[in-house]
């Protein structure tokens, strides 16, 4: 135990709570070292936590994961109690297709792990060897022999530059593509769990529960060129606008609430190819991982999910 005043020094400090962070977590827990996770959000599971609307918590989230990776079906499997399917029309692939809420899974996915919430700033590398994760700027640091970063790129790359360490050209030109949700309460319409008509706008309706008042809960995924085309428009206007999509597919939908989510990081459109974790040069003891790393449509991670899991997996390897 640390005298008093004296800093609690973790073996390892990850900042991220998605499915990256959790991996890494697990497997170093599992080799006996001490993990810390940081996170800005109220719930683990990143990607996968769910959102708070009308009583109901809903995905907001990826539908399935589809991936050939034996170590990270068997991951997913072990922290979650999933079973994959052979893919329809494929030699290789296997999915994942959720059968519990994304909140629920991401919940067992987290379980046992050491979770904070806080938001970190920058990293400060001591003359002994120690890496301080400060955060909020001038929060009390955090100790650490070794630090993970899983953010999505852009986030991690700011945390990078603003500890006066270089960011590489490859980390940099990461680019994520863009999704607007839309998460509502209606009454009606009367369709299955899937459903969707022609939409110029709308590449996905799920509906995620449906009471004996007549009341449903979707979620409208608008697709990516739309999200990206109104990446500028008012948060309030965009919400309008899915809105009165909604409304012209399906005229009897009454809408009783609704709340939408901008992603910004919904998917890694480019990322950091042929590797699935990087190992800072300048700063020794720090190492970024997650969805960006990796061909976006290889073989064997073709889903962001797959990929930051395998990322997990092999930076937790390389950690000693």
């Amino acid at each position: 135990m640390p005298k008093p005043g004296e800093l609690h020094t973790w073996d390892v400090v990850v900042v991220g709570a998605g499915v990256c962070g959790l991996t890494i977590a697990h497997a170093l827990k599992a080799r006996g070292q001490s993990v810390l996770l940081l996170d800005k959000g109220s719930r683990p599971g990143g990607r996968l936590a769910s959102r708070p609307l009308g009583g109901m918590l809903l995905n907001a989230s990826v539908a399935s994961i589809t991936t050939e990776d034996a170590g990270v079906i068997a991951e997913i499997g072990r922290r979650t109690g999933a079973t994959f399917t052979r893919v329809a029309d494929s030699d290789w692939a296997s999915e994942w297709a959720f059968r519990k809420p994304a909140g629920e899974i991401a919940e067992l996915w987290a379980a046992g792990a050491v979770v904070q919430r806080t938001f970190v700033t920058h990293l400060d590398v001591q003359d002994n060897g120690l890496i301080h994760v400060v955060p909020h700027g001038t929060g009390d640091p955090i100790a650490a022999q070794q630090v993970v970063l899983t953010a999505p790129m852009p986030q991690s790359a700011e945390i990078l530059r603003l500890s006066g360490v270089d960011v590489t050209a490859p980390l940099a030109a990461v680019r994520y593509a863009r999704r607007d949700v839309l998460l509502c309460v209606v009454v009606g319409p009367e369709k299955s769990e899937h459903f969707l008509d022609e939409s110029a706008v709308i590449d996905l309706i799920r509906m995620r529960h449906r009471d004996d008042t007549g009341l449903v809960w979707l979620e409208l995924f608008a697709n990516s060129q739309w999200s990206a085309l109104n990446a500028n428009v008012d948060a309030n206007f965009a919400h309008a606008l899915l809105l009165h999509e909604l409304r012209r597919l399906y005229p009897g939908a009454r809408v009783m609430n609704s709340d939408l989510k901008r992603w910004r990081y919904a998917n890694a459109r480019v990322t950091v190819p042929n590797t699935t974790f990087d190992a800072n040069q300048g700063a020794p003891g720090i190492y970024l991982a997650g969805d960006a790393f990796g061909l976006e449509r290889d073989v064997e991670h073709p889903t962001g999910v797959a990929r930051a899991v395998r990322s997990g997996l092999d930076v937790a390897a390389a950690l000693r």
